[in-house]
C-alpha cells in the first residue's frame, strides 16, 4: 500500500542538492535563532534536516514537530525526533494554546489545498503562538517557478506568491517583519543567480531537480499581534 508522501523519503538526493539544502537549512537556522525562541513547532518535519540545524543554534530548544507522512514520521522518531502524525488542520489537542514561540512552515505552503485552508492554519496557529509570537514561511515564489511549480510535485496545490502570503497572514492575525528571497542558499548576488536560473531552464535535457534548484523562494517572518478567532 503507498501512503502520502513516502515517495519523497525516498527520492534520490545528489550531492549538490543536497549541499544546498544543508546550507538554506543552516541559513534559516540562524535566522530563527536571532529570535531567541525556545519552544518550536514546526509543521513538516521532512527529512529533520532544520532540526538537527536548530539543535546547534538553540541548545535549550523544545522542539515539536508535526509530519503527515508514514515514512517521514518514522525517519523522525528514528532521530529521538518529539514528532506527531497528523494532517493540519485541525491542530491536534495536545498541542497547547498560547504556549510556542515561534511556528516553522517551510516548503508546505504550497501543499495546502487552498487559501480558506490556510486562513485555517495560520488562525491555528495565532492561537499556538504567545503574544508577540513568531511565524516563520518559506517556500517557492510560483510565478518564478512556472509550470514546474507544479510539475516537481503532485501534491502542490496552492499557488504561492509573496503578495499572496502578506495578505494571508494580514488576515489572520499577523504583521510582517522579515522577508527576503533566496535561490538555491544565495540571498545575495541576486541577479546573477537569477541569470543562472534563466540559463539553466533554456536547456531541456537538464531534470526538473536542477532545473528548480535555482528557483526563487521567498522568506518571511511575522509576528502575531491580535487573536483573531
Amino acid at each position: 500500500m503507498t501512503t502520502f508522501y513516502d515517495s519523497f523519503a525516498k527520492r534520490k538526493k545528489t550531492k549538490l542538492g543536497s549541499f544546498f539544502v544543508e546550507k538554506t537549512f543552516e541559513k534559516l537556522s540562524k535566522i530563527i535563532a536571532e529570535f531567541s525562541p525556545v519552544k518550536i513547532l514546526e509543521i513538516g518535519i521532512g527529512n529533520g534536516i532544520l532540526y538537527e540545524h536548530l539543535k546547534m543554534q538553540i541548545p535549550s530548544i523544545e522542539y515539536t514537530g508535526i509530519e503527515p507522512s508514514n515514512a517521514l514520521y518514522e525517519k523522525a522518531k528514528s532521530k529521538n525526533i518529539n514528532a506527531i502524525k497528523c494532517f493540519v488542520p485541525p491542530f491536534p489537542p495536545i498541542l497547547e494554546k498560547g504556549s510556542f514561540d515561534m511556528v516553522i512552515i517551510s516548503h508546505v505552503l504550497e501543499h495546502f489545498r487552498d487559501y480558506r485552508e490556510i486562513l485555517d492554519v495560520f488562525c491555528g496557529i495565532n492561537d499556538l503562538l504567545k503574544q508577540n509570537g513568531k511565524l516563520l514561511l518559506f517556500h517557492p515564489c510560483a510565478l518564478d517557478w512556472g509550470k514546474d511549480f507544479y510539475d516537481c510535485d503532485y501534491s502542490h496545490s496552492y499557488f504561492t506568491t509573496k503578495n499572496r502570503t502578506e495578505n494571508l497572514l494580514l488576515d489572520s492575525g499577523f504583521r510582517i517583519i522579515k522577508q527576503d528571497s533566496y535561490r538555491a542558499c544565495f540571498n545575495n548576488f541576486k541577479w546573477f543567480f537569477y541569470i543562472i536560473s534563466k540559463l539553466v531552464n533554456c536547456f531541456a535535457f537538464f531534470s526538473i531537480k536542477m532545473r528548480i534548484t535555482f528557483k526563487k523562494n521567498l522568506l518571511t517572518v511575522a509576528e502575531k499581534y491580535e487573536k483573531t478567532r
